[in-house]
């Protein structure tokens, strides 16, 4: 009985938080986290906010007008299609649709089968 010692404690350390690659670097707006409790389909997240300035933990969202500062463990990136291009959608009728589906159905059934992996019902 001498010999038995108390298992060493174990540190109750808080997890690690996941934060995306692309938040820290090449993200220009945010969802931020709603820490309350939330009515029956709320969103998990408001926004999409503009982030104003970055640093390793922090950053400075532009919110309802208003710059504040958040923690990067509540944020999300949020990507946002360039609506600033002058890129008009490409517009397809429906004969270029039927042309499209035309040459696919052609490759599919121009795919041939090599006979010596085929095995006789015989």
């Amino acid at each position: 009985m001498q010999q038995l010692k108390p298992k060493p404690t174990v540190s109750q350390t808080k997890q690690a938080v996941f934060v995306h690659t692309d938040l820290r670097l090449l993200c220009i707006h945010v969802f931020v986290r709603r820490d309350s409790i939330r009515r029956p389909l709320q969103a998990p997240y408001d926004g999409p906010f503009l982030v104003l300035k970055r640093s390793d933990k922090l950053f400075k969202v532009n919110v309802n007008g208003k710059p504040s500062t958040i923690s990067i463990d509540r944020m999300k990136p949020a990507f946002i299609p360039n609506t600033d291009s002058d890129i008009s959608p490409v517009q397809q009728n429906y004969h270029s649709i039927q042309q499209q589906r035309q040459t696919f159905i052609k490759l599919v059934l121009a795919v041939l089968f090599n006979s010596d992996y085929f095995v006789s019902s015989r």
